[in-house]
């Protein structure tokens, strides 16, 4: 069989919001092994932040309409659902907007135009959600945003609350995999697999960041089934001859191969710190400021340096 240590991933066509992924060559057959379950991890299993629930001022449910709003309230709800967030808190983060309109035109309403929020990035704010038609109307909305994987239902025990509406949201940033495998060669070797993964995402997410947390995921299904099948998944030791003078081995802990939440774990990949050690000797609130740091994150981060004996700065 062909060694699995050679296969490279490379990448082309490479933006924004489109990478195509270029993983080989495989074994005959590994590429629709290893290629469809990256596929359907990228599609249920990455995580983000999404439009939960929503207010608007004057509006008891969605099935109505607002004077002066050219769109009825559903479409407007409907347009909030793919408003692409990023939440850089572990809690519900709410955003107002507040607008009126003009005699003189149509005012177009966009996602750009919520209020700012340090905890909030709106990747799209060029994003059309209604039109106001009439100098004398005001829409007025309050939304609530919140962090969570794949599709969720809207929850309607929120409707307990006068005006909130639930919304159904879709937290991965992930909007399309294309997935081919076709035959690849090494020299007189012909029968070997390449995948071509096809990455589409709603700018909340760089399809290579998706792409990472994807294959994070993989290894750590993988080294527990490795662990729960009677072997080692963390055995790292290497055989060496005894040498007369004492080698000092610098301690290491990879992040790839630490239990940590997958907010923790892209707050540190995203802040260059591939190694635990790497942050021994940083100052509390240079910590702190590493993107996508919130408080949950931090203290459990707190806890892992603790157990390691690691220090900060106060």
């Amino acid at each position: 069989m062909f060694d699995l240590n050679k296969f490279k991933v490379l990448t082309s066509e490479e933006s924004q919001i489109f990478t195509k992924f270029e993983i080989g060559p495989l074994p005959k057959g590994f590429g629709h092994t290893i290629g469809n379950a990256i596929r359907r991890i990228l599609l249920t299993s990455i995580s983000g932040a999404a439009v939960t629930a929503v207010r608007i001022n004057g509006v008891d449910h969605e099935y109505t309409t607002l004077k002066g709003l050219q769109e009825d309230v559903l479409t407007l709800v409907l347009n909030l659902k793919n408003v692409a967030v990023i939440s850089h808190s572990e809690e519900p983060v709410t955003l107002k907007l507040k607008i009126a309109g003009d005699s003189k035109s149509v005012i177009e309403v966009t996602a750009g135009d919520f209020e700012k929020n340090s905890d909030i990035e709106i990747a799209n704010p060029e994003l059309v959600l209604a039109h106001l038609t009439k100098e004398s109307a005001k829409l007025s909305i309050e939304i609530v945003i919140e962090n969570g994987f794949g599709y969720q239902l809207p929850d309607q025990a929120k409707r307990k609350e006068v005006g909130i509406i639930p919304i159904d949201g879709l937290f991965s940033p992930v909007k399309h995999v294309k997935l081919d495998v076709v035959e690849t060669r090494v020299g007189q070797q012909t029968d070997l697999d390449q995948v071509n993964l096809e990455v589409t995402t709603n700018g909340a997410s760089t399809p290579k960041d998706a792409f990472l947390e994807a294959v994070e995921i993989f290894d750590l299904v993988a080294n527990r089934l490795v662990d729960l099948g009677g072997g080692d998944s963390l055995n790292n030791t290497l055989e060496v001859e005894e040498e007369e003078e004492e080698v000092v081995e610098t301690k290491k802990l990879p992040i790839f191969e630490l239990s940590l939440s997958t907010r923790l774990r892209n707050s540190l990949l995203n802040s260059g710190i591939n190694d635990l050690m790497e942050i021994e000797g940083r100052s509390r609130n240079e910590v702190m400021s590493f993107k996508g740091m919130g408080k949950k994150s931090f203290d459990e981060l707190i806890t892992l340096l603790n157990d390691n004996d690691i220090s900060i700065k106060a």
